[in-house]
């Protein structure tokens, strides 16, 4: 036990090395040097070519994402129909569409807001490298006459693309977004309009849909992340190592908030045993 404790700590340490928004900075920098040296070259076909090789490096990397998932995914659905089967009648905790319909309302609000901060979050950095890279250009040609030169060009955009940058640093930690949720796709958490607790893991009835594959199970071990009684949920997060991060913490809305922590208590950790306290 000690072992497998120690290597999940070394790979967490090794993982956080490099915080995701330094991370992001150390790329952004990068591509934005490169592009500067081709335009400083003004060779427009280098130009196409590594736009088109950007392109191809972002998207063959979300399939390899994918793919290391989809395998996942799809072993998570046979659990799941295997812990049906075993545990049929060794059901702890049920929850329906109907229990839970009067609190996803909230779940859909969150979702809501989400979304305008993602939006704000696509366009003041898109904003502010269209004023600066070419609105500006434009005004000093048309109105001034001034004409840059290819040198003044390239420093404009380098200047345009950092602010651009620190644009979208600053709006996403005024907004409480995280670079890592960004990453993985896991901004809001996903709730389960119906589950079942069984001494294995939460089933969700009907199960999670991604491209291709269903998730319908989040084993335990666990851990209770966070409960909100007047919200009506409890946050629980799976503690294996090889779960995605779309499933990798799950909110449970339910009336009864104490029971179904008592239930979770049996099976799960507790982490926030200050808030159960005085929640």
């Amino acid at each position: 036990m000690r072992i497998k404790g120690f290597k999940r700590l070394h790979k967490k340490s090794i993982s956080m090395r490099i915080p995701p928004d330094l991370k992001q900075v150390l790329l952004s920098v990068a591509s934005i040097s490169v592009f500067a040296i081709l335009l400083i070259l003004g060779k427009t076909f280098l130009i196409w070519i590594y736009i088109g090789l950007t392109f191809a490096v972002i998207f063959g990397y979300s399939i390899y994402r994918t793919s290391k998932t989809i395998p996942v995914f799809k072993e998570n659905g046979k659990e799941a129909a295997q812990i049906k089967k075993d545990y049929k009648d060794k059901v702890l905790f049920r929850q329906t569409a109907k229990d839970t319909q009067p609190f996803m309302a909230d779940y859909e609000m969150e979702r809501l807001q989400l979304s305008k901060k993602m939006l704000i979050l696509m366009m003041v950095p898109f904003a502010v490298l269209i004023v600066l890279y070419i609105a500006l250009p434009t005004v000093l040609r048309l109105v001034f006459h001034i004409f840059l030169s290819r040198l003044q060009i390239t420093e404009l955009y380098v200047a345009s693309a950092l602010a651009s940058v620190g644009a979208s640093l600053l709006v996403r930690r005024r907004l409480g977004l995280s670079a890592a949720s960004l990453s993985s796709g896991t901004q809001i958490v996903y709730a389960p309009r119906a589950y079942h607790i069984t001494p294995k893991g939460v089933i969700f009835d009907p199960p999670m849909r991604v491209p291709n594959v269903e998730v319908s199970v989040l084993k335990f071990p666990a851990r209770v992340k966070r409960v909100e009684r007047e919200r009506k949920f409890i946050e629980l997060e799976s503690l294996a190592d090889d779960v995605p991060a779309q499933i990798k913490l799950v909110r449970l809305y339910t009336k009864d908030v104490d029971r179904l922590l008592s239930v979770l208590k049996s099976h799960a950790e507790v982490e926030l045993e200050e808030q159960l306290a005085t929640s």
